[in-house]
């Protein structure tokens, strides 16, 4: 097995558990939910079943097209977090400083960065 097949099924993993918790710890993400959106717990459960099912379709034929589903998802999903940041909102009981918002934003971009070379994945 190549290590791009082991990073596609660790990255699987870590988001299947990212989109599970939404369910299992809802109250932090009710709090990150920008106040603007209505309805946030509909709104950050159905983001966990899209962290889940999205994931999920990078281990059918249908890798590229979820790869591409999921780079969209990565980017309007920092949103959450960008609000986070420029609110000074807590994450969970915690404040971040811009130092760990900066180190969020830059695991953002890898994570956007390891889903392209999923979708570059050929096998």
């Amino acid at each position: 097995m190549d290590i791009t097949k082991v990073l596609i099924y660790v990255y699987v993993l870590f988001f299947v558990g990212a989109g599970l918790n939404h369910f299992l710890n809802p109250q932090f993400y009710d709090a990150i939910v920008p106040s603007f959106i209505p309805f946030p717990r509909a709104v950050h459960q159905f983001t966990g079943i899209l962290e889940i099912i999205i994931p999920l379709l990078l281990l059918t034929k249908y890798r590229k097209e979820a790869a591409l589903a999921m780079i969209v998802l990565l980017v309007l999903l920092y949103g959450a977090n960008l609000y986070v940041w420029i609110n000074n909102l807590p994450y969970g009981r915690n404040y971040w400083s811009n130092q760990q918002h900066f180190i969020r934003f830059l695991l953002q971009v890898l994570y956007i960065y390891i889903t392209y070379v999923i979708y570059l994945y050929d096998k």
